[in-house]
């Protein structure tokens, strides 16, 4: 049997009988001259690269879901160079969305720049592997080691929202408990961390986050620098590859590029199609 018929076999899939939705990628900042060496294995550590820090809005049937958070903590303007930056929550008003309007809040992994804003979308649902949600509200703040890039206050937030009826824990892959969207897991970039598969009008899109930095990494199939598994890793570009309708609509978590290989709807937001 091919490769991608096995991938396929172990992938979550999205029902062509589901919804379908509008997906647009936002961007509300950029962290100038990061190393690329801390996002693609292996690369050469004098390349610098303003990377893009993004969130995605998947709009239909009724719902309107947001891929991770992005963040508003002042200590992250202090230790990166943040620039370029609008609130995640006012970065998305040129697609006529306000906050309070977020029903659901797709949360890839827990780490700052993704679930960093969770309290500006005050109506939403958290959807969160169970095994991250777990593991980060619990065992790893039992060593200085095993949190690392992971905000007490981000936690804190999920826990209330958890203790107020506003949290799915999702159990591995699932592609029923929403229409027209699925749940994948992820490469052990954090302990759990997933990626998202959704299904626009006639394609299957895949919202890796940080499963995948830039394109590069799938392009060279090398994994991200920031993993608890390369091996596992590698398997999920695998997987998140035969998922999507076509390579480039597998849309890496901070990849400028997006912003150039998908039509503009605004300053700072793409249409992904």
């Amino acid at each position: 049997m091919a490769i991608a018929a096995l991938l396929a076999l172990v992938s979550p899939r999205v029902s062509a009988d589901g919804e379908t939705y509008e997906v647009y990628a936002v961007r509300f900042a950029t962290i100038a001259g990061f190393r690329v060496s801390s996002l693609v294995a292996g690369a050469d550590r004098e390349r610098r690269l303003d990377i893009a820090m993004m969130i995605w809005v998947l709009r239909g049937g009724g719902r309107i879901a947001i891929v991770d958070s992005g963040f508003h903590r002042e200590q992250y303007f202090r230790q990166f160079a943040v620039v370029d930056y609008v609130k995640p929550s006012e970065a998305i008003a040129p697609l006529g969305i306000k906050p309070e309007a977020v029903t659901d809040l797709l949360l890839t992994h827990m780490h700052w720049d993704h679930a960093g804003g969770i309290d500006l979308f005050p109506a939403a649902r958290i959807w969160i592997q169970k095994d991250e949600y777990d593991y980060y509200s619990g065992e790893a703040w039992q060593s200085d080691r095993t949190h690392g890039g992971i905000d007490p206050d981000d936690v804190v937030e999920v826990v209330k929202k958890n203790v107020g009826g506003k949290v799915t824990l999702v159990r591995g892959d699932d592609d029923a408990s929403l229409p027209g969207i699925g749940f994948g897991i992820g490469g052990k970039h954090t302990w759990a961390s997933q990626f998202i598969t959704v299904r626009t009008r006639d394609r299957v899109a895949v919202i890796a986050s940080d499963n995948m930095y830039l394109y590069e990494n799938l392009e060279k199939h090398l994994p991200v620098a920031q993993t608890l598994d390369a091996a596992s890793n590698l398997r999920t570009q695998d997987r998140m590859r035969g998922l999507a309708s076509e390579p480039r609509l597998v849309i890496p978590g901070h990849d400028p590029a997006v912003f150039e290989r998908f039509p503009r709807v605004s300053e700072r937001i793409v249409r992904i199609q």
